[in-house]
């Protein structure tokens, strides 16, 4: 029988920081501290007024109003990523000092010598030991992974993981219901994000034109983090239905060789009234963005091929790909997808309780 996981390892912190995946042409090491840049971005900005000279030459001179425009949107990214982690660190922390502090209560209240005495009370001695079929069943979804050893061998390794998993839930089941019990409510205040002016554009959009919510993507077909995204947008849209419209701006990314190809195929699908078939279609499909494959999702959707195609060739459907990218970067958008809720930059393939944190506080206001 594997050894039940020990109580000091359940005591520790269950929430993670998300680090958001996204394709990036220079994506951050998840490591850095943003601290530093954001601060220093943030000291700047304040403590620089326009017009002073930040630069000299001979016959010449820089202000700092004529530079500042530049990386406007590059700030604002800092230091929305700033204030976001340090809010996400700062609830996790807050999550295990009350988490703790309602163990230790309980703990004197049913008169255990201390938590790790409760938690073998009312955690460990409730999870039951993996069975034979569930080893095995673990066993073959995780058989890639296990470079070839057998079920004989690893099967305690299994178990352990197994038994490590069941504990795992059933604490946080049991804190849930403290949680309940002892009526507990944070109340951290979310950070006052920056806001950016954000161009909507003639892009394709869902939702009515006039909604209090105003979400912008910036996103490309060949970057596997804008599929991933789709659940989620799938899930906003139905669960703030009426209340959000989401614009579809273009950002392909220089290393994906199909992006320009395939977001021109999209848009010239709007005239016939079939974009949204089509990008749903190339979200699904992101390994199949040949021309053989984006001819036949052309055909699936019934299209006027002559037309189709003759968009294809007119260079301004490029023109206006690269326009996309270019107000896409000058509001600091670097990788995909990157989403503006009312001008608050979202960047990654962010979950559903991201998203529903702004909305529902911009709806509030």
């Amino acid at each position: 029988m594997p050894s039940p996981i020990s109580s000091s390892r359940l005591l520790k912190p269950f929430l993670v920081l998300l680090l958001v995946a996204s394709c990036a042409a220079n994506a951050p090491d998840p490591a850095a501290d943003a601290t530093p840049a954001s601060e220093a971005a943030s000291n700047a900005a304040q403590t620089t007024q326009g017009s002073t000279v930040v630069a000299t030459w001979d016959g010449g001179s820089a202000t700092y109003s004529e530079i500042s425009g530049e990386v406007e949107g590059q700030l604002s990214q800092l230091k929305a990523e700033y204030e976001t982690n340090k809010y996400q660190l700062e609830v996790q922390a807050l999550e295990q000092f009350v988490v703790n502090a309602l163990l230790e209560a309980e703990a004197k209240k049913a008169g255990h010598a201390d938590v790790n005495a409760l938690i073998a009370a009312e955690v460990e001695s409730k999870v039951t030991p993996p069975t034979e079929k569930e080893i095995e069943e673990f066993y073959e979804v995780m058989k890639r992974q296990m470079r070839g050893r057998s079920l004989e061998e690893v099967a305690p390794m299994v178990a352990s993981e197994l038994l490590r998993r069941k504990q795992l839930e059933q604490f946080t089941t049991y804190v849930d219901a403290l949680r309940e019990k002892h009526n507990v409510k944070v109340t951290l205040p979310y950070p006052e994000l920056p806001r950016v002016t954000v161009s909507a554009d003639d892009d394709p959009s869902i939702g009515p034109e006039d909604a209090p919510i105003q979400i912008i993507q910036f996103a490309e077909f060949q970057c596997p983090y804008c599929g991933k995204a789709g659940p989620t947008i799938d899930q906003v849209m139905k669960e703030y239905e009426g209340k959000v419209r989401m614009v579809y701006r273009d950002f392909p990314l220089s290393f994906h060789d199909k992006a320009i190809t395939a977001a021109v195929a999209a848009n010239c699908t709007i005239e016939q009234g079939k974009y949204w078939e089509m990008h749903k279609l190339l979200m699904d499909n992101q390994r199949d963005l040949d021309e053989a494959s984006l001819t036949a999702h052309a055909v699936s959707l019934s299209l006027d091929m002559d037309k189709w195609n003759t968009c294809r060739q007119d260079p301004a459907q490029v023109t206006e790909v690269e326009k996309d990218m270019a107000d896409g970067a000058a509001v600091g958008v670097s990788g995909t997808p990157a989403f503006f809720v009312n001008g608050i930059m979202l960047s990654g393939a962010q979950p559903f309780e991201e998203f529903k944190k702004i909305i529902d506080r911009e709806l509030e206001g």
